[in-house]
């Protein structure tokens, strides 16, 4: 992916899961990268790490593919039960100057006005064979949004916990699109325990995102803050 196409993640642009398929124990998935579930290029899997946890907590082999500029992750799901998979773009610093963003700390440049060092997360939860009960609980990243159960009903609200550092995090704004809609649906905040209720009024696949700034992680001649967010893709039926 150019620059300028991933200079966007500073202006809103994300990563996100969205499943492909299941076949003989094998899930695929595909890996997006765009706004509000409207694809825009995509991105450089060399960038990217792959993490997949079954029912257990168990790390379970993933593999990130690129092929004709269709990225995915692949895992084979071994037992039956939920996994959940995450893709990890780690730490990206961009700098603005008069000039427009430009990756990299901010001592490489001149006159820089703002610098932030980002951290983009994507989450989706795999359902093979007989799943049996879902385990809500955080599994991986600084920030992460957790679902209270691994689907959403149409008619319902779903409920999210979002965790930054293992702790529930107070007064994040949480946006929900809904793919078939193609537009956000709602951005609510959570609550004093970090939950957020979303009512879901659409059929498809939905993304939950979040987005947490933290000024106190800063390093003086590189960002002034670091940025995290994270997305989780669900399916309302």
């Amino acid at each position: 992916m150019h620059e300028d196409k991933l200079s966007l993640m500073v202006q809103g642009h994300e990563i996100w899961l969205e499943m492909k398929g299941m076949e003989n124990g094998s899930a695929k998935l595909s890996l997006m990268y765009g706004h509000n579930m409207r694809p825009d290029g995509a991105v450089d899997i060399k960038r990217l790490l792959a993490n997949v946890f079954d029912k257990d907590g168990g790390k379970v082999d993933a593999e990130l593919k690129s092929d004709q500029n269709v990225s995915s992750l692949e895992f084979k799901a071994q037992k039956d039960g939920f996994y959940t998979a995450f893709v990890d773009m780690g730490v990206t610093i961009w700098s603005k100057n008069n000039e427009g963003y430009k990756e990299g700390p901010k001592f490489k440049y001149k006159d820089v006005t703002y610098a932030g060092a980002f951290h983009q997360m994507a989450k989706y939860i795999v359902a093979a064979g007989d799943t049996g009960e879902y385990n809500s609980h955080p599994l991986h990243g600084i920030l992460e949004i957790v679902p209270r159960e691994p689907n959403c009903v149409v008619g319902s609200d779903a409920l999210f916990t979002v965790m930054y550092e293992d702790k529930p995090l107070v007064g994040v704004e949480v946006k929900a699109v809904s793919k078939k809609e193609g537009k956000e649906m709602a951005l609510i905040k959570t609550d004093r325990s970090g939950s957020v209720r979303i009512p879901i009024t659409a059929a498809g696949e939905w993304m939950f995102l979040a987005r947490h700034t933290d000024n106190t992680k800063k390093v003086n001649d590189e960002f002034d803050e670091s940025v995290f967010i994270n997305t989780l893709v669900m399916v309302a039926k």
